[in-house]
């Protein structure tokens, strides 16, 4: 057991209040001064089913939900004997040890016995002297574990408040409750040898899901288009819950190519707006996107992933909608592709995101997954200094107007609508220089061929302005590991552990999925080994890698919907490096 971290788990079923006791703990240790990472498994259902949420806090960053359990919160039964039992491991998920403590209602009897510390503890009866509303002994139970690893109460308190903000009365009540399981474990029991160090260091503590709503409204956004589904929707109901404070217009229409449409008009009238989806309101958007590319209209679309194909794992994670996302839309056309690493990276990268669109004229799609999109983080405070780029924007009244001028860089001056003297035709077939058809009437293969290569060299010129792929622990390594997008924190803390045993290997991280920078080739040349890490059953990403930089690689991939553990994460790439 580490001393100086802590890993709480809330379990029990869809409608007890799991997700709810997990934050007021993740609150606490944030804004005690420590570093925090959740991870919330629930199931597709209204009520019942089993669900858990994690909190792992350290005056370290922590950069995942990490391996083991010190105190387990049982709601039921069921999260009981299940976070007690070795034999059970749902994604990797590590039990309760023996070192560890089970805090429980005292009304549970019968219970599969385990070699853990259980404590149990009157939390109905606590919660009855204060209220009539069962669910405040999950709140008992909060108390009781925040003085088992001797957490200040006032600062729990605090949290319990701003919980409960429009509701004093109820706020007061819990907080008094919170108290009386805090004092009772500290008269019946012994505290766990952790130790802590708080601050008053001040992270905001945020998902993902907030993160690209912060970092869109910082980048200028005037409009959020988008149809509710997990977990995109986590960004949508952020925007929406916020759209006075932001001065932003969130609509919500009757399905993603609605959704996608009035995003793309938008663009075209000059007014920055974005839409989002996860894989299958993505693939109902894919005709919309190739118009966008051919109009050459600015475009960010958030496309976050969960678990498919068809409704797959609703609740679930996976990346496996690369090969969607790279191959949307019929024909070839230009596309950038950003794949965030942390809930820090989706602010950064959606601001990125609304600028390339509208400098490149092109299609943006911002790929995250579940697991970044409503997992939260402690951050430090986000740099708001952001300069807003719309690209080459046509001034009124020039002559020989050319919306699709043939430039050297594929760039050519947009017009807003009604601009004076900017007169052009904006259609999605195929067309020359002011936007004539030449698909109709005449067919002219030059125009066609030289189109294309306008529109593709967009890419080359953003492919010359991309910084340096980023990379951890690589100076000095004999062996890469590959990964991209949200694996990138378990992936670190797998390599530590490595480095720990004195395994010379570092990790190059994707970020910017297409196009690749050519520097992932030279990152990778001469390494021992190559091993590619992500969360989908083919591979997608290291079919991508060896057909554009010819390399061998070693895969090892997870597929049932739950993320990398960082110490199995270690034992595989460990066994993959020694055969």
């Amino acid at each position: 057991m580490k001393t100086d971290e802590v890993v709480i788990r809330v379990g029990g079923a869809a409608g007890d209040g799991v997700q709810s006791a997990g934050l007021i703990i993740a609150k606490t240790f944030s804004r005690s001064g420590l570093h925090v990472n959740t991870y919330n498994y629930y199931q597709s259902i209204i009520r019942g089913g089993q669900s858990w949420y994690q909190v792992r806090a350290s005056d370290r960053r922590v950069k995942s939900q990490g391996d083991g359990l010190d105190i387990l919160i049982a709601l039921n039964k069921d999260a009981l004997e299940r976070h007690t039992n070795p034999m059970i491991n749902e994604g990797g998920a590590s039990p309760l040890g023996k070192d560890g403590i089970a805090i429980f209602d005292s009304s549970m009897t019968d219970y599969k016995k385990e070699d853990v510390q259980y404590l149990s503890m009157p939390l109905g009866d606590i919660a009855s002297k204060h209220s009539k509303n069962a669910l405040m002994k999950n709140t008992v139970a909060i108390g009781a574990a925040m003085a088992a690893i001797s957490m200040n109460f006032d600062t729990l308190a605090e949290v319990i408040r701003d919980q409960f903000g429009n509701k004093g009365e109820v706020a007061e009540e819990n907080v008094k409750a919170a108290k009386e399981g805090y004092d009772y474990y500290i008269s019946n029991f012994k505290k766990l040898n952790i130790k802590l160090k708080t601050s008053n260091k001040k992270f905001y503590l945020i998902s993902g899901g907030e993160s690209l709503g912060l970092g869109a409204v910082n980048a200028g956004l005037k409009m959020y288009i988008g149809y509710p589904m997990t977990p995109a929707s986590s960004a949508l109901h952020y925007l929406a819950n916020h759209e006075k404070d932001f001065g932003i217009f969130v609509k919500i229409p009757e399905d993603e190519i609605s959704a996608i449409n009035m995003a793309i008009g938008a663009n075209y009238a000059g007014v920055r707006a974005m839409t989002g989806s996860s894989g299958g309101g993505f693939s109902l958007m894919v005709e919309a996107l190739g118009m966008a590319g051919m109009m050459e209209v600015p475009l960010v679309v958030y496309e976050s992933q969960r678990a498919g194909p068809s409704t797959g794992l609703p609740t679930k994670t996976e990346q496996g909608d690369l090969n969607l996302v790279l191959g949307a839309s019929q024909g070839d056309f230009q596309r950038i592709v950003l794949a965030p690493r942390n809930v820090e990276d989706v602010f950064y990268l959606t601001r990125e995101a609304l600028n390339l669109a509208e400098i490149y004229q092109t299609p943006v799609i911002i790929m995250s997954d579940l697991y970044i999109a409503e997992h939260y983080e402690t951050v430090e405070k986000f740099d708001l200094n952001f300069k807003i780029e719309r690209g080459k924007i046509a001034q009124p009244n020039i002559k020989d107007y050319k919306r699709y001028e043939y430039t050297k860089d594929g760039i050519s001056f947009r017009a807003f609508p009604g601009t004076p003297g900017l007169t052009h035709n904006e259609d999605s077939d195929e067309h020359n220089e002011y936007g004539d058809v030449v698909s109709d009437a005449v067919t002219d293969p030059t125009l066609r061929a030289e189109s294309m290569r306008k529109r593709m060299r967009k890419l080359d010129a953003y492919v010359k302005s991309m910084p340096p792929t980023p990379t951890y622990r690589y100076e000095d390594a004999e062996y890469a590991v590959v990964q991209w997008g949200g694996t990138q924190g378990v992936v670190e803390e797998a390599v530590d552990m490595l480095r720990d045993k004195g395994i010379k290997v570092g990790v190059v991280e994707i970020n910017r999925p297409h196009p690749l920078n050519p520097d992932i080739g030279k990152l990778l040349q001469g390494k021992k080994k190559i091993v590619v890490v992500e969360a989908n059953y083919t591979g997608q990403m290291n079919r991508v890698l060896r057909s554009e930089f010819l390399v061998k690689t070693e895969l090892i991939t997870k597929y049932d919907g739950e993320s990398f553990y960082p110490g199995a994460l270690a034992d595989e790439i460990e066994a993959v490096l020694k055969r």
